[in-house]
């Protein structure tokens, strides 16, 4: 495998920059383009009056987080994060720390047991029917680890094998099925951004959730760019399962009898969701981490706020024995119990399975419009094609598909609740010409043509700028890397553009340091749905979601990327 390294900037370039007649799209001068031969914001409503009262069932916890409940001895278990330690909480309220960083630990090997580095970042937590305690560390290189409650020997925990390459991954989520089945969620964008502030990398951070069937068999169905997947959990049956990504705000459902990625996605996004837990009834109760409390009917695509507690919110997870809800709150240091008050319930979510319109086709997204959107017309005339020529006009939409043209022109607003930020991104605007086009060859870089612009609130306006890089040419395959000396180019720069079976595209800009990056999700059946994620140079994350401007239609985007075979879900080997 061939790679490209891009490292530390060395000067920035001056560049002129080519404006479209919507004044703000950007490519610089010297640039060579090829020749032609996230969610609405939601305004809620005030809670349903379903709980009761509310009382403290453990309090003085450190950073508590993951919570699962035997059904026989109603005992309560409780990750705390902050002190390496997982508690076991009576019914009578006594509390005992079962498992902590000095609890051995060891791994399974060839002919004996080899002992392992101890617990670190305890979070998610998950029992089964027979005993077994599972938990997840939320640290790069977090592993899954399991302890058995009813050895009555001294306490230890094995590290459950996990066939995947893991030094990067952190685990947030870890949930057990009706037939011993788990599920397991995290990200490594704690990894990414670590990396970014010591050594100044780039890439991409990536989202998975991991599912190991009834069998052993380990299988990962989701694996994507700018997602960290917070929870996770099964449905009463088994037969499908909820999640949430703390990034994009997105909750769904992910179908489990079929080896073939089918997803259902929520119509309404939340605000950094982190606990989620499924009810009898087949819906599920999603937190917020600012407090709010969702049920989701996946039946009928139905969001309700059902309590909206004053603190933070890491985990719930419904007691149906006494009809409550358990809520870790790791800013306070309390696990709370929320009654349902006497008459109330859950109503019983809009149908069955089968309502779930879980989307499985493999089609192309069509979003092309017959002809060249205006804010597109100046630029594309740099690579020879003009959109006023009668030959040229009809036929836009070859030129898009044959470029896998991307171009969107768009508005951006903060989504709700989001920490102030200084000069907020108002509108942007962007295209990519080729955009699987990255390499090298005969001596010289070559990257798809692109232009890129934002315009902040305050009016100013950030452009394709050109800067001077070192690029490292490397082969993986035979462990040679080669300099390659300085070499001017465009940033941001794309580095990738996908789309899945679902319709959202990825897009992923790069800006090695100088810029921010941006990761876009445009969701092609709803525009005004899509999101983008912003990081700066010095970490700060700021959220927005994206629309199309007013009195436009999904033909004032242009997006030409084709899917040609429909995902499935990727079976992980024996071996990493």
């Amino acid at each position: 495998m061939k790679v490209l390294l891009v490292v530390a900037a060395v000067w920035p370039a001056a560049g002129g920059h080519a404006d479209t007649d919507a004044g703000r799209l950007a490519f610089p001068d010297n640039q060579v383009l090829p020749q032609i031969s996230p969610h609405p914001a939601r305004a809620d409503a005030e809670p349903l009056d379903l709980f009761g009262k509310v009382s403290t069932v453990a309090k003085d916890l450190r950073g508590p987080d993951g919570i699962a409940r035997d059904l026989e001895s109603g005992d309560i278990y409780v990750s705390e994060e902050n002190a390496t330690a997982i508690v076991r909480i009576k019914p009578n309220g006594s509390r005992q720390v079962l498992f902590d960083g000095s609890t051995p630990l060891y791994e399974e090997g060839p002919t004996i047991r080899k002992k392992a580095p101890g617990l670190r970042s305890p979070e998610g937590l998950a029992l089964d029917g027979k005993g077994m305690l599972y938990v997840v560390e939320d640290v790069p290189g977090g592993r899954l680890i399991s302890f058995n409650l009813k050895e009555q020997s001294r306490p230890y925990g094995m590290v459950v094998p996990i066939p995947l390459e893991n030094s990067r991954y952190a685990w947030e989520s870890v949930a057990v099925g009706p037939s011993g089945e788990l599920l397991v969620a995290g990200s490594t964008m704690e990894a990414f951004i670590s990396e970014r502030e010591k050594e100044g990398l780039f890439g991409l951070f990536r989202g998975a959730i991991l599912y190991r069937d009834a069998q052993g068999g380990w299988w990962m169905p989701q694996n994507d760019a700018m997602a960290s997947y917070s929870a996770a959990c099964f449905s009463p049956d088994g037969t499908y399962a909820f999640f949430a990504c703390e990034i994009s705000g997105d909750v769904g459902c992910l179908d489990l009898r079929t080896r073939q990625l089918r997803t259902f996605h929520a119509r309404q996004s939340l605000h950094s969701p982190e606990g989620l837990c499924a009810l009898p009834n087949g819906s599920a109760l999603v937190a917020e981490e600012s407090g709010k409390i969702y049920r989701l009917d996946p039946t009928t695509d139905t969001m309700q706020l059902l309590y909206d507690h004053p603190g933070t919110i890491e985990s719930v997870q419904w007691d149906a024995a006494h009809r409550r809800l358990l809520v870790t709150d790791d800013q306070e240091g309390r696990l709370m119990a929320l009654e349902l008050k006497a008459g109330t319930d859950f109503r019983p979510p809009g149908g069955t399975i089968g309502d779930i319109r879980f989307e499985d086709q493999s089609t192309p997204v069509e979003m092309i419009p017959d002809q060249c959107p205006g804010y597109l017309a100046k630029v594309l005339k740099l690579a020879g094609y003009d959109s006023d020529r009668k030959e040229d006009s009809a036929s836009f939409r070859m030129f898009a598909k044959k470029y896998c043209l991307v171009a969107i022109d768009a508005e951006a607003d903060l989504v709700r609740n989001h920490k102030p930020v200084e000069d907020p991104i108002q509108q942007i605007q962007f295209m990519i010409v080729a955009p699987y086009l990255i390499g090298f060859q005969e001596g010289e870089l070559i990257w798809s043509s692109s232009g890129f612009t934002v315009v902040k609130e305050s009016g100013q306006v950030v452009k394709t700028g050109l800067v001077k890089r070192q690029i490292i040419h490397g082969d993986l395959l035979e462990a040679r890397f080669t300099p390659i000396g300085g070499q001017t180019i465009a940033l941001p720069m794309p580095f990738s553009a996908r789309v899945n079976m679902d319709g959202f595209v990825s897009v992923n800009f790069m800006g090695m340091g100088v810029t921010p990056d941006f990761y876009l999700v445009l969701d092609t059946a709803e525009p005004n749905q899509s999101i983008m994620v912003v990081i700066q140079p010095d970490g700060f994350v700021q959220q927005y979601t994206i629309r199309l401007p007013p009195n436009r239609d999904r033909s004032h985007w242009v997006i030409a990327l084709e899917r040609k075979e429909p995902d499935v879900w990727r079976r992980l080997s024996a071996k990493p």
